[in-house]
């Protein structure tokens, strides 16, 4: 009779039966070669479900490792989360239970795939896992173990009030039995406090009657009060507080419950320094140029009157010997004449801008004058900025020559350079060219 051989695992409930290598016959019948017998010892009978699911894995392949070790091998469980913790085509999962993080790296080494195959497709070979040998097992705290105790160890409560009001406590109660047993039905209770445990139940222990989440210690509700207290000793902040918390506990809405604890705090709310101000709402990019204008005065610089075009960017700049509305209103008839009427003006509140005769001669020519808010100079900022790029300029060239001739120097080099917000030169969407330079 001619068969085949296969390399695979068959997982079993109670860690006793293995098959690490069977024949598949022509006909579908499978021939066991090996049994590894083991029984639980006293702390692997504490383990979760889950985790005593993944140890039998890893039992049967360090038992087997010189027949599976460089040869690819296949894995059939049927606790199905398994076959994401150890998956090969998946990463480690960051949140699961730090001895289960221990053991997929230890499988890591192997080439092997790992499938699902249901319970009753496992009775070929389940039933010695039925029948447990009498063995005497050297009691002994793993790393793991040790790490955790010491973990509530550093809690403002002690391992056994957590044990205590986990119990009393019907919801944890339930979730520990559900992480003990395996139990699945709990996972189709329609609860909201359960959902929260329910989506993280892969990821689950339970430690000397404490539940944990991955490395945090699930702290019942009687001693989440305590705990916020001990946290917000000394006032360390929201930030901080939610940063010790997430070392070390975990319960659903620690960070809602960290932040009341901190506003409730009249220590800390009077200290608390004032709200930063509303973002600003930007200015809408005009479509073409000259469409929208701002101007300013760049006082007390010689007295300049600036004007910039949102579009391009583009800056006209004159000097003023007299700051007067009249006098103002001729230097923009001359700009005006060149460019055309703009549809909108902007400026501050100057005693220029409010002035009666210069709202007339706008309202004439229907250009709408929009005024910055009061204490709000950021209205007008695209001028404001254009100002202290003309200062600082003018004040670095200062005795250089007149200031006329640095002031055209200063506008040609600016006009024909790329803006750092359009990143085009003013000259280019302005007039449609770069300016000849040499």
């Amino acid at each position: 009779m001619t068969h085949r051989t296969q390399f695979g695992l068959r997982v079993t409930h109670h860690l006793m039966a293995l098959v690490p290598s069977f024949h598949t016959l022509h006909s579908g019948e499978e021939k066991p070669i090996d049994f590894a017998p083991c029984t639980l010892s006293k702390a692997e009978q504490n383990y979760a479900q889950i985790e005593r699911e993944a140890l039998e894995i890893v039992f049967r392949v360090r038992k087997f490792h010189q027949y599976l070790y460089g040869r690819k091998f296949t894995l059939f469980t049927d606790p199905r989360p398994l076959t994401t913790i150890f998956g090969p085509q998946n990463g480690i999962p960051s949140m699961a239970v730090a001895r289960m993080q221990r053991w997929a790296l230890l499988l890591s080494v192997h080439n092997y795939l790992i499938e699902y195959k249901r319970a009753e497709h496992h009775a070929n070979f389940d039933g010695l896992s039925h029948l447990p040998l009498q063995v005497k097992h050297r009691e002994k705290k793993d790393a793991v173990e040790l790490f955790y105790l010491g973990q509530v160890e550093k809690l403002p409560v002690s391992a056994s009030d957590i044990r205590r009001e986990t119990m009393s406590n019907s919801i944890l109660a339930t979730i520990v039995e559900m992480v003990l047993k395996g139990t699945q039905a709990i996972s189709l209770i329609d609860n909201n406090e359960l959902s929260p445990f329910i989506s993280k139940r892969n990821e689950l222990s339970v430690q000397h009657g404490c539940l944990m989440w991955s490395m945090r210690v699930v702290v019942p509700h009687k001693l989440w009060k305590r705990v916020l207290e001990e946290l917000h000793t000394g006032h360390p902040g929201i930030v901080r507080m939610k940063a010790i918390a997430r070392s070390y506990l975990w319960w659903p809405g620690l960070d809602a419950d960290i932040e009341l604890q901190v506003k409730m705090c009249q220590s800390c709310q009077q200290i608390l320094k004032m709200p930063s101000q509303a973002p600003l709402h930007p200015w809408e990019w005009p479509s073409i140029p000259w469409e929208r204008i701002h101007v300013d005065f760049a006082g007390p610089c010689e007295g300049h009157l600036v004007m910039v075009d949102t579009h391009s960017k583009w800056p006209e700049v004159q000097v003023m010997t007299s700051t007067t509305a009249e006098k103002m209103i001729e230097v923009l008839r001359n700009l005006f004449s060149h460019y055309g009427l703009p549809e909108v003006l902007v400026s501050d509140n100057g005693p220029q801008f409010v002035s009666q005769e210069f709202a007339n001669v706008l309202k004439a020519n229907h250009v709408k004058h929009i005024h910055s808010t009061l204490y709000h100079l950021a209205t007008n900022g695209q001028a404001k900025r254009f100002v202290q790029s003309l200062k600082q300029a003018l004040k670095a060239s200062k005795g250089s020559s007149t200031l006329q001739k640095r002031l055209e120097t200063f506008l040609l080099t600016y006009r024909n350079r790329p803006h750092p917000t359009t990143k085009e030169s003013p000259s280019l969407l302005f007039l449609g060219r770069q300016l000849r330079t040499s």
